[in-house]
């Protein structure tokens, strides 16, 4: 028996909704991170 096998559709699908929203946001966070250490090395160069 697995762990999401107790819980309901509605919770998984809650916390399957939680984890894309999360990983959207670290995507954003990462693009901004990777264009702040472009922006730096241009500004070096």
């Amino acid at each position: 028996m697995n762990e999401f096998s107790q819980l309901a559709d509605a919770e998984l699908i809650e916390e399957l909704s939680t984890l894309t929203t999360q990983t959207a946001r670290l995507r954003a966070r990462m693009f901004e991170l990777m264009e702040e250490l472009d922006r730096r090395r241009a500004d070096a160069a």
